[in-house]
């Protein structure tokens, strides 16, 4: 196997081959399957090699493919850009083969709604084949036989399958050909054929289904009428309520509701008026409020978000707000972009800019990022919420930027 480790059986059919960067030159295939494994099964691992050189000397990078697609996945949250390696000076790189992107599962799997429950996966495969070789048909039926597992937004349709084909350029040629072609027995509506769901946006979807719950609990509690009884509230219960529309926090309005009570028991807001100190909080309440609405519309790209992001790409530089309003944020997802970030920090006040950093030489993010706020207070609100806070295997590390007096970090 010229050195390379391998299994007789083969992996899942979605499986990913990945390209592993910065890794000791000295190490072996074994030393590489002991870094791995604690992640799932590996089914081979390939160390590049200089064959100019004899013996050939190891590149200092290699192929690993696991069994799964989600053993790989979860190994790359975990070390690229994360872990450093013994001897190295950077940290491990982990992105799928050049090889592997162009084909993925998912952007050659098909969902098909409106399908008629009299139909069985050798019609839908009849239906299909004349696109290009079909490597996976499903019919998704319950017990009852109407089709189920239909979490597509197609609730309505009579049944629903997938399709996978061989490549992508068959799956957008079905598209184009059978995509409301048809009216099948017994639905109301013309069939549906389009790509289905990848997992970022099933994740999506799901968090605009918390972000709306959310926004209903907000309009219910007390229409915002009775902000009086909030009037004497402290700063650090003003963090709480952006807190609140945080997708992990979901308890936490709750807990600004009766605290929002007791202060309006203990008559905190005298019925004469405002004191200055108290008409300062409620200005920063409506702020918060007003972050609130922006929030609810992050759900789906904004033209505030694009405005932000088109000018920012325009200046060519990283906007920064004042002194102790500037955030460095760690441990981002892999897939992340400046819109992402943009949307997770809107909450908490006006963001001037957000950026993901990019390397230059693979054009994949580096795992880290900026936000600026045109105020300290709202940068010390998205560190109270955010520092901690968990995306699939990850942790945020949220931490204000170091002002130009202070010392350089390196």
């Amino acid at each position: 196997m010229n050195g390379a480790l391998e299994h007789s059986d083969q992996p899942d059919p979605d499986a990913i081959k990945m390209f592993v960067g910065q890794i000791p030159r000295s190490w072996s295939e074994k030393e590489l399957k002991e870094l791995f494994e604690p992640y799932g099964a590996v089914y081979q691992i390939n160390i590049l090699r200089d064959r100019s050189q004899n013996p050939p000397q190891s590149k200092g990078c290699c192929f690993v493919t696991f069994y799964t697609r989600k053993a790989a996945l979860e190994a790359q949250n975990a070390l690229h850009n994360i872990k450093t390696l013994t001897g190295m000076h950077h940290p491990i790189q982990m992105k799928p083969a050049d090889s592997e992107k162009s084909n993925a599962v998912e952007d050659r799997k098909l969902f098909i709604g409106m399908v008629s429950k009299k139909c069985n996966e050798n019609d839908i495969r009849v239906m299909f084949s004349a696109f290009g070789q079909i490597e996976e048909c499903r019919i998704l039926r319950g017990p009852d036989g109407l089709s189920r597992g239909l979490s597509q937004r197609e609730a309505n349709v009579k049944g629903c399958a997938f399709v996978t084909f061989s490549t992508r350029a068959m799956a957008q040629n079905a598209i184009k050909a059978m995509h409301q072609s048809q009216t099948m027995e017994g639905c109301s509506s013309p069939i549906v054929v389009k790509f289905a769901d990848t997992q970022k946006d099933k994740e999506q979807r799901r968090l605009q289904q918390q972000l709306a719950q959310q926004m209903q609990q907000l309009n219910n509690a007390t229409t915002w009428g009775s902000l009086t009884g909030l009037g004497g509230l402290t700063p650090q219960y003003l963090a709480l309520l952006q807190q609140a529309t945080s997708s992990s926090n979901l308890g936490a309005f709750s807990g600004i509701q009766q605290m929002a009570g007791m202060a309006a028991l203990n008559g905190s807001l005298g019925g004469a008026g405002l004191t200055n100190g108290t008409a300062g909080t409620m200005d920063a309440l409506t702020q918060a409020y007003s972050g609130i609405q922006q929030y609810a519309a992050t759900a789906l790209p904004t033209l505030y978000s694009q405005s932000l992001l088109q000018q920012q790409g325009a200046a060519g530089s990283q906007k920064e707000g004042p002194e102790g309003a500037n955030l460095f944020i760690y441990h981002l997802p892999q897939e992340f972009g400046d819109q992402d970030i943009l949307q997770m920090f809107m909450p908490f006040g006006n963001v001037v800019s957000a950026k993901v950093f990019i390397d230059k030489q693979t054009n994949l993010s580096k795992c880290f990022g900026f936000v600026s706020y045109d105020n300290p207070v709202s940068a010390q609100a998205a560190i109270q919420a955010m520092n901690g806070f968990q995306i699939g295997m990850k942790r945020l590390k949220v931490q204000l930027k170091r002002s130009k007096n202070d010392s350089k970090p390196y």
